[in-house]
């Protein structure tokens, strides 16, 4: 009898410590990205009087004769499942849609996972958590070692397209021109001859590939031929047809240009100016800008807001309406910075964007998410975070959307994935344990005293 007390004893511990993991999953039903315990059940041991027998010629086999002790918990583990996503409208608050987590790291330095994306920009320009964590940014897209570097955003900055360099713009392939796509074709430069007599009209063919110096070549090269006295000269950014440029030939009074096969005139907006300048400049179709440490002064642009997109690349928005963020050479995957003005010219490239590295690096706008191979096995440390255990495996650090991870989706938060009707059945079953195994144990206990009372005289 004593036996079954001990029995009912061990159902009633581990449907407590069900109770206590029931409990524990109804409290964070409104917790940021909360994953709610699972717990199941094993039996302890036997005690066995025969293992069976083997069945013989004239004889059939016999079962294994044994009486169970008990139960007791089996494992405690996390559901991961991904929940919906609550829409907060908070641009600094983050989702992860499916796989992964998010990863902070403390002032020792100590990296942690968590899902919840709870973030906001401290007073420095960091991406910090609810207990001041900073959120981790990266340059990879794969590494078995997370980043040190926080995800940061420079609250004022110098910065200011301004002309490329001739220089610079001169060398510059036309493929790379930020302002404008040059087509390979035909244009016409219709000249004013002195006096006031019309021209013969001058077709222009371009290659539109090369540098830019090599399709003013070509340009310069008809001009020429035609014993137009014209010349195209490489200006920052841009180019200026002079009417007094040539060696020999006509001088005309006016030039005229009119769009053909290629898009020339319209992309650089070459037009026709007052009688008399002799001078044609197109529209800056290249620029350049050097990002450095802003101050006090007028010149500084102030950080106004952010966006993040579904690989977690942040895009800050400043006080001009001109934005800073990163973007993929398709060439070699490089990550590099690319500044759009607010009239939506994008520079972008290592020599048209020049960034002081104390001021900003790529790992500053891009957020390090984390893949686990066995997310069970993480270690909850409390406030939504997790450090990784003996068994939970390699940990790939990445982006949203590669690597198995989910999307990152700005402005919103995971909700907790608490089952309030699971919970509520795993609640009552429990209780019905406890009360059933209370009922053995009343039982055995009665047994016990009617032998006590037997031994009585």
């Amino acid at each position: 009898m004593s036996q079954a007390m001990y029995t009912a004893m061990s159902g009633i511990n581990a449907n407590q410590l069900h109770i206590n993991v029931v409990a524990d999953n109804i409290a964070n039903l409104n917790t940021t990205a909360f994953k709610e315990s699972q717990m199941t059940f094993k039996d302890v041991w036997y005690q066995t009087r025969t293992t069976g027998t083997a069945p013989t010629g004239n004889l059939g086999g016999t079962n294994p004769f044994q009486i169970g002790v008990g139960t007791t918990v089996a494992a405690i583990t996390k559901n991961f499942e991904a929940n919906n996503i609550t829409m907060t409208g908070k641009n600094t608050d983050l989702a992860l849609e499916g796989n992964g987590f998010f990863t902070v790291m403390d002032a020792e330095g100590n990296i942690f996972l968590t899902r919840d994306g709870s973030f906001d920009v401290d007073a420095e320009g960091n991406l910090v958590n609810s207990l001041g964590y900073k959120v981790m940014g990266t340059n990879s897209d794969y590494s078995m070692k997370s980043s040190e570097i926080p995800v940061y955003i420079p609250q004022t900055l110098r910065a200011g397209a301004y002309a490329q360099p001739s220089a610079l713009f001169a060398n510059k392939d036309l493929s790379e021109l930020n302002n404008a796509d040059i087509s390979g074709g035909t244009f016409t430069i219709t000249p004013t001859n002195p006096g006031g007599h019309p021209g013969t009209p001058i077709e222009i063919t371009i290659s539109g590939t090369g540098t830019v110096q090599n399709m003013v070549n070509e340009i310069n090269t008809q001009l020429e031929a035609a014993g137009t006295a014209a010349r195209c000269q490489i200006v920052d950014g841009g180019f200026t047809f002079v009417t007094d440029g040539g060696e020999g030939g006509v001088v005309p009074e006016k030039l005229a240009f009119e769009s053909g096969t290629s898009n020339f005139v319209d992309e650089t907006d070459v037009s026709l100016l007052p009688d008399g300048t002799g001078e044609y400049p197109s529209a800056t179709i290249d620029y350049k800008v050097d990002i450095k440490q802003g101050d006090n002064s007028q010149q500084s642009i102030v950080y106004q807001g952010m966006s993040v997109s579904a690989n977690g690349i942040i895009t800050a928005t400043y006080s001009n309406g001109d934005t800073i963020t990163i973007w993929q050479d398709p060439e070699d995957g490089t990550n590099l910075f690319k500044y759009t003005t607010s009239s939506n010219v994008s520079i972008y490239g290592p020599n048209d964007v020049t960034v002081d590295p104390n001021v900003l690096k790529v790992e500053n706008l891009q957020i390090q998410c984390a893949n686990v191979r066995n997310p069970e096995g993480l270690v909850g440390v409390g406030s939504n975070l997790y450090s990784q255990g003996p068994d939970t495996g390699d940990i790939v650090y990445s982006n949203g959307n590669t690597h198995g991870i989910g999307n990152v989706r700005a402005g919103g938060l995971e909700a907790s994935n608490v089952d309030l009707t699971r919970q509520f059945s795993n609640m009552i079953m429990a209780q019905r344990g406890i009360e059933a195994n209370s009922r053995v144990f009343d039982t055995a206990n009665s047994i016990l005293q009617t032998l006590v009372y037997l031994g009585r005289s």
